[in-house]
């Protein structure tokens, strides 16, 4: 049996939602929930785009820590002084 888009688009927000470090609670399943029901209800074509658009503006992400791209730099003796 195949699965319905609402299906779907539920499955593929509770993915990225998942993937993206939001810690999963009935609430935000709710949120989910609630954003898909909406998307149905506007009857637009592309059901996963719609929700996938609306789902940053609806649910906050945690913030994503970077590391430092490069070591910091330090100024340090390489012992050329002897050969110059």
């Amino acid at each position: 049996m195949s699965r319905t888009p609402a299906e779907y688009a539920l499955g593929r927000v509770l993915a990225w939602l998942r993937w993206s470090g939001v810690p999963h609670s009935p609430d935000m399943t709710r949120q989910a929930l609630l954003i898909v029901e909406q998307a149905l209800a506007s009857a637009d074509a592309d059901l996963i785009s719609r929700v996938m658009e609306e789902l940053p503006r609806r649910i906050a992400l945690p913030e994503i820590r970077l590391p430092p791209a490069a070591l910091p730099i330090k100024r340090i003796s390489l012992g050329y002084a002897p050969y110059l």
